[in-house]
């Protein structure tokens, strides 16, 4: 943002001439008004006697005189200087404007070709004989001229533009905005926006603000719903989805649980700072009654402190129904219960062990709260995003919003793709993209060169990390697609084939021969390769 300092300044500068010179004319116009009263007052033949014997000691001619007087040499200089310090704060901000900011971009595409038509002077050998020119005219062939190069000039690509763009609001949740637009610029409705899909939209629209507002349990039953489908299918369905419904249900669950307990960490902060509001009336007069006794506050910190420790060492002794110390608030028994009763499936699943230790921490950070003691230990990461502000941690419920409207999106009758392409557009374009583009084309144009690579880019352009994929190498010796075990090698002929199919070929020894070409390489040679 260094680029707009100068501006807030001269647009503090333009605001303050502009409100000087309003009040200014203001009451000069209230001046004059008042000086053409009285002087029309004076001149009144029906005034009162006191007036008309002023009026005997001047003259009309005097009262008109102190009028024009006074708009020439008072009225007129003072506005005019009010208009001149006013306007030039309106040149001082636009030379400011004109010299931080660029004019507009030239056309990322050439304008469209111009044909070129015949002047009418010019001389032809048919003009004598029209009708000759006209036969002429239609049996030679006109030369084929290149495609229109403007964006978007063809109707097929508008009517494609215009579907992306309704499809983008109906994404968005802006529905009434979608109807308004296709009526007004005449597109029909997508057919992957039938009824169906659009009510479909509506519901994911909602079921989003209800987990931004905290509330899981619409997500829930859309997850519980999904499941059934899948169980009906009797494995027609997709892994992976069954798969991503699991995931989306176990962080559903993870989001309540968290809430039950930041929520009920909020009301009981609350009351402490209630019940710390009557403390210094007490402290008084405690301290009223014996000056040699310590602050209760010091005998409390220290009793406490020493119960603490006794209860932590006879955890070991005793058994869970004898435990000492008092039973820990009701909103970590709720999160407890809650935990216990949806948690239980997920540790007892193999397929996924992170996960497993995921949930016992999250039941182990209860027993370290209040959240100021939370904080110094290491369970304070599982609180930290859902506390700071979204720029400075990524927000788990965002990520998880990201992995249901995937889900949802896949599962409509016309699966929609998980990103809006129109958004993809517009990250791409507006992150550097664009800009590269038209500064290559700039440089190019100086050199008087021309882009002759089809279907590249003749830059790298810088793309966000979300859109940035890694292509899946398949070995052409075994068949087999890459993993971290088994990554794809290469070799000092320029072929690649898997480590363990280079292994094989090696066959214990420190060389080995390209299967595809008569090179021999050493095995330290070769290097791995990230798609």
């Amino acid at each position: 943002m260094a680029h707009l300092d100068p501006l807030p300044h001269e647009l503090a500068q333009l605001a303050s001439k502009q409100s000087l010179a309003l009040s200014h004319d203001l009451a000069t116009l209230d001046e004059l008004i008042a000086r053409l009263s009285r002087a029309r007052d004076r001149l009144d033949p029906h005034s009162s006697p006191d007036d008309a014997h002023s009026l005997a000691e001047s003259t009309v001619a005097d009262e008109l005189l102190q009028l024009s007087s006074y708009v020439k040499n008072t009225a007129y200089r003072d506005a005019d200087k009010a208009h001149k310090e006013w306007s030039s704060a309106v040149s001082r901000l636009g030379k400011t404007v004109d010299k931080k900011f660029s004019g507009p971009p030239a056309p990322l595409f050439p304008p469209a070709p111009v044909p070129a038509t015949p002047s009418p002077s010019s001389f032809s050998p048919f003009s004598s004989f029209p009708h000759l020119a006209a036969s002429s005219s239609a049996s030679t062939p006109t030369p084929s001229t290149p495609s229109d190069p403007t964006p978007f000039a063809s109707p097929s690509a508008h009517s494609a533009l215009n579907s992306t763009i309704a499809t983008h609001l109906a994404r968005s949740g802006s529905f009434e905005t979608l109807d308004t637009f296709l009526r007004e610029s005449g597109t029909p409705r997508p057919p992957e926006l039938s009824d169906e899909v659009v009510q479909s939209l509506k519901e994911l629209r909602e079921v989003v603000e209800d987990v931004r507002r905290g509330k899981v349990q619409r997500a829930l039953e859309w997850v519980a719903r999904a499941q059934a489908e899948e169980d009906e299918c009797e494995g027609g369905g997709v892994a992976g989805e069954a798969d991503g419904l699991e995931e989306l249900e176990y962080r559903l669950r993870k989001e309540e649980f968290v809430r039950i307990v930041l929520a009920g960490e909020a009301e009981a902060a609350m009351k402490r700072e209630a019940a710390m509001v009557g403390e210094p009336e007490q402290a008084g007069d405690s301290a009223m009654d014996t000056d040699d006794a310590p602050p209760p506050s010091s005998v409390n910190r220290r009793k406490s402190s020493v119960l603490s420790t006794t209860s932590s060492l006879s955890l070991v002794r005793q058994p869970p129904s004898a435990l000492p110390g008092p039973a820990p608030p009701s909103h970590v028994q709720q999160a407890l219960s809650y935990g216990g009763l949806h948690f239980r499936r997920f540790i007892a699943s193999s397929s996924h062990p992170p996960r497993a230790t995921e949930i016992c921490a999250l039941f182990t950070s209860t027993m370290y709260l209040p959240l100021s003691r939370l904080a110094s230990t290491p369970y304070a990461s599982i609180y930290a995003p859902y506390l700071l502000p979204p720029p400075a941690v990524p927000s788990p419920t965002e990520s998880l919003l990201a992995l249901f409207t995937s889900l949802f999106l896949a599962r409509l009758p016309h699966k929609l793709p998980r990103d809006d392409p129109l958004k993809v557009v517009t990250d791409v374009g507006g992150s550097g993209a664009l800009a590269k583009i038209m500064k290559v084309r700039a440089v190019m144009k100086e050199k008087k060169t021309e882009w002759s690579a089809v279907g590249e880019l003749p830059v790298e352009i810088p793309l966000p990390l979300s859109y940035r994929f890694h292509s899946i190498f398949s070995c052409p010796v075994s068949k087999e697609q890459s993993t971290p075990q088994n990554p794809p090698m290469l070799l000092p002929c320029g072929h690649v084939i898997a480590r363990e199919s280079l292994v094989r070929l090696a066959r214990g020894t420190p060389t080995l021969k390209c299967p595809y070409c008569p090179v021999v390489s050493h095995f330290n040679s070769c290097v791995r390769v990230y798609f």
